[in-house]
């Protein structure tokens, strides 16, 4: 049975609701995080029954595996939950030979130290970026099959800089794939304020995903944007707080003052997790942001 959360309208450019957290699924299927099969399909279902319902990665989470886990996990319980996914960055063709042998180095970075250091300074580096129509449109299928889903609830753009938002290419694709029901929504994940203001400037953007320290730096145009009908994502919320609770605590409230705003959590711990839900479960919402309590 699926605790209560509570959950916020997202805005008039989606029509999504969703629990005010959701779980950031980056780290899942990853060959450094450990959490994969069935330990992970088991905190996927941990947070829906906790009352999260609102789970968000991308198709390089674990080279597909975050999709394809969210999809095993998830399956049978479609209606419960709203799915985010992004897309526009690339692995390089050294990164997709070395994603075939994914198996053999999981256990291998348990045994090698070194090896651990060298995967996470090459995922350091930024990987390519690619936004045309033809890849973005084969990215969105191939995030269905991995998802076992008809429909993406909210696909967005992974990580545009402010140039390429104003050269807009895709846009007229993500339009036509909303009209498709490929898609109920799309909008952009941003890095920067400058990629966040351009964003807003486009009529059919219906959510932004940030940084918290990002959206702090411009909460009356997100505020703006909220009266417009645009939803916020908050990501990486509990940077640089680990093993200090009241801390998490206390950005996650932060964080929750947004208006129609979900707060991501990014763990592979179901502890973590709970604390995270208990912490929101305890946050009286501001009277600029009603919020319902789900059934």
């Amino acid at each position: 049975m699926t605790l209560s959360l509570p959950v916020t309208f997202l805005g008039d450019r989606s029509g999504l609701s969703a629990s005010i957290l959701g779980l950031g699924c980056s780290r899942l299927g990853s060959t450094l995080s450990g959490c994969g099969g069935a330990a992970a399909e088991a905190l996927l279902r941990h947070a829906l029954d906790a009352g999260v319902t609102l789970f968000d990665t991308a198709n390089i989470y674990g080279q597909g595996e975050s999709e394809r886990l969210i999809g095993r996990a998830l399956a049978g319980r479609r209606d419960e939950v709203t799915i985010v996914t992004k897309a526009g960055q690339r692995f390089t063709a050294t990164q997709r030979v070395v994603a075939l042998a994914k198996s053999p180095l999981r256990q291998l970075v348990h045994r090698l130290p070194g090896l651990r250091g060298a995967i996470a300074s090459r995922r350091a580096a930024p990987l390519p970026r690619d936004y045309s129509p033809a890849h973005l449109q084969g990215a969105v299928e191939a995030s269905l099959r991995r998802l076992r889903i008809e429909r993406i609830d909210l696909f967005l753009l992974h990580s545009p800089s402010a140039e390429a938002i104003r050269q807009g290419a895709p846009f007229e694709l993500l339009d036509r794939l909303v009209q498709a029901g490929k898609l109920r929504a799309w909008g952009i994940s941003c890095d920067d304020g400058a990629a966040a203001r351009e964003a807003l400037r486009l009529p059919s953007v219906a959510a932004l995903q940030l940084p918290l320290d990002v959206a702090q730096a411009m909460r009356p145009a997100l505020t703006q944007a909220a009266g417009q009908g645009i939803g916020l994502m908050l990501r990486e919320i509990f940077a640089g707080q680990a093993g200090d609770a009241a801390a998490r605590a206390a950005a996650l409230r932060v964080a929750l003052q947004f208006e129609r705003s979900v707060a991501l959590v990014g763990t592979t711990s179901a502890r973590h997790l709970d604390e995270a839900v208990e912490a929101a479960r305890s946050i009286t919402s501001p009277p600029s942001r009603p919020l319902e309590t789900s059934a």
